[in-house]
């Protein structure tokens, strides 16, 4: 099943479309996983606010694109902790445009045609719509390996991160 076409440099619409879903079972996943993992996604029918998708998306890609799926799908999950936690702001893109904690998303803008950008889209609506397996249960930060971020609580380390709460 294919994503709908999305020319590189425009937003999703708002409306509700067909995506795929990640299968339920993520846990338990390798570090061998691949771009083919895309053929375990589930078509699903699910409405969101596609600008929340795209954000949240844009992040995995940025952040966790070399890292396996259940890497990708915790760097969702720290997002989705921000919105529920009064620190942060309610919805992704506001936490991920809050000053000093991300990138530049609105300046980013990933292939749209790929096995990457797609699962990234659908990994995004699952969590979004508070589906999926949570591998950081409460994370609301992460960091490079390299970079340890002293006075947190580590979470878990998923290849080259390590998550924080």
């Amino acid at each position: 099943m294919s994503a709908p076409a999305v020319a590189a440099n425009q937003p999703l619409s708002q409306s509700a479309i067909t995506l795929p879903a990640l299968a339920p079972d993520t846990a338990q996943q390798t570090e061998a996983e691949s771009p083919a993992d895309a053929a375990t996604l589930a078509p699903t029918t699910a409405p969101v606010d596609q600008a929340q998708v795209e954000c949240m998306a844009k992040v995995i890609v940025h952040e966790a694109g070399n890292q396996p799926r259940r890497g990708r799908a915790a760097v969702a999950q720290v997002i989705k902790a921000r919105t529920q936690d009064p620190r942060f702001a309610t919805k992704p893109c506001a936490v991920v445009r809050q000053p000093g904690q991300f990138f530049d998303v609105d300046a980013y803008n990933p292939p749209r045609d790929t096995d990457q950008w797609r699962e990234a889209v659908a990994i995004a609506t699952q969590v979004i719509n508070g589906q999926g397996d949570n591998p950081v249960p409460g994370a609301l930060f992460f960091h490079a390996v390299s970079s340890p971020m002293k006075g947190r609580t580590k979470v878990a380390r998923i290849e080259g991160h390590v998550f924080y709460r």
